[in-house]
């Protein structure tokens, strides 16, 4: 019988409390035992974001036209017996067209909006992140609570910080890095907060070991067991291991190589259909000066009887192209073949990214898409910045224009 995961992780989160305030004198480089002074003279934290967004889709007669502004504030605690608190709060609005856009809120979130396209930004105001850091050794850091948890390059797990409403989970983390070159993590995750506004239950694990060669890369090995409890959710549920290779060749001042090949398997696990389906990913880069030019080949397994390889607590934005059309696998999976080009001219950054998009099985050309960015950072740090994403449909959704102008400031 499946425990509440709530309680699962109040009773880590109490046998860590327990442990830490046993254990801390085997720190060595503790200077203070004042719990006064680690609680007042911690870290303030803030970012202010404000975000334009149009759409034109095919199949809406109207635009889809949003105006957001996502206000952070957080405070991390000092030190005390390797103890340390974060708190961080999470405010979206709408400033204008509220009603110009279907925001896909989660229950009473969603505005009711069907007539237009998804923004999926939708209002909320919230704790995002409320986690005890422990660390009985600087080697062995602990993490329990709500939490934003980005893992490698996020393809399987990430905080979605492209949307104004990040993703957070309920969390137990640890992390060791005793031995040098060599990183072992664990997380169980017992619920997920995503960027809609739902909250998920689950009982999922992530395990990793990497080693890391000197000049030439990292080798990583992982696994995660996703186990989601609500019967909507299951046919999520799987287990998956893969392995990659990452890293980056310095060959002169100016230039350098930068790679990535990786391979995973997933299958079905608690979960009422199929999957017995690959992952495989390989990057080649090379790096001039400021400027970076790199092709990628990215291949999601899928078909009618083996199912579709899917990452569902992945920041699914980064991959597959900035208008977000494979956000969930097709039926006959997807590969996509990609050329960017990304500069930096003094204060500006441009980006520019090329997809084709095909199915993994069947044969059919599901369509191709090209992303722009340009963003401008001031001397006082704060970003302003224009992207673009346009799908051109075949067999797959539809015709797709994205923009978005937008900026940010913090400390």
């Amino acid at each position: 019988m499946r425990t509440h995961t709530c309680s699962r992780l109040i009773l880590i989160l109490s046998v860590a409390v327990t442990m830490a305030v046993s254990a801390t004198p085997i720190r060595a480089d503790e200077a203070s035992d004042n719990v006064l002074d680690a609680i007042t003279k911690g870290t303030f934290k803030l970012n202010l974001r404000y975000r334009y967004a149009d759409v034109d889709q095919d199949g809406f007669d109207k635009r889809g036209q949003a105006s957001t502004l996502r206000t952070m504030a957080g405070y991390k605690t000092g030190t005390w017996k390797g103890l340390e608190v974060y708190l961080e709060f999470e405010d979206i609005r709408d400033i204008g067209f509220a009603n110009d856009h279907n925001n896909a809120g989660a229950g009473s979130l969603w505005n009711g909006v069907i007539d237009r396209p998804v923004i999926p930004d939708t209002p909320v105001t919230e704790l995002n992140q409320a986690y005890l850091g422990w660390s009985p050794i600087k080697a062995l850091p602990f993490r329990f609570g709500l939490q934003e948890i980005v893992l490698d390059n996020s393809r399987f797990i990430g905080n979605v910080g492209w949307r104004q409403n990040h993703q957070s989970f309920e969390a137990a983390r640890v992390a060791y890095e005793g031995v040098k070159n060599l990183a072992l993590g664990y997380s169980y995750i017992g619920r997920q907060h995503n960027v809609l506004g739902g909250s998920l239950p689950m009982s999922s694990m992530h395990l990793s070991a990497a080693y890391t060669f000197s000049k030439i890369g990292t080798l990583k090995g992982y696994g995660l067991l996703l186990d989601y409890e609500r019967e909507a959710q299951q046919d999520l549920n799987s287990t998956t291991f893969g392995a990659f290779f990452d890293g980056k060749a310095k060959i002169s001042d100016a230039l350098s190589l930068i790679y990535r090949l990786e391979f995973a398997r997933q299958t079905d696990t608690n979960n009422p259909n199929n999957i017995n389906a690959g992952y495989g990913r390989a990057d080649f880069g090379v790096s001039i000066s400021k400027v970076t030019i790199a092709a990628g080949y990215e291949i999601l397994g899928g078909s009618a009887d083996d199912g579709q390889f899917r990452t569902p607590l992945a920041t699914l934005h980064k991959f597959n192209g900035w208008a977000d059309k494979f956000l969930n696998t097709p039926t006959n999976g997807l590969q996509d073949l990609s050329l960017s080009v990304t500069a930096v001219l003094g204060r500006f950054k441009l980006i520019g990214i090329y997809h084709d998009f095909s199915a993994d099985t069947g044969g059919a050309g599901w369509g191709t898409e090209l992303d722009a960015a340009v963003i401008y950072t001031a001397p006082w740090k704060q970003q302003f910045a224009v992207k673009y994403a346009g799908y051109s449909a075949k067999d797959h959704a539809t015709d797709t224009t994205k923009l978005w102008v937008w900026t940010s400031w913090g400390f």
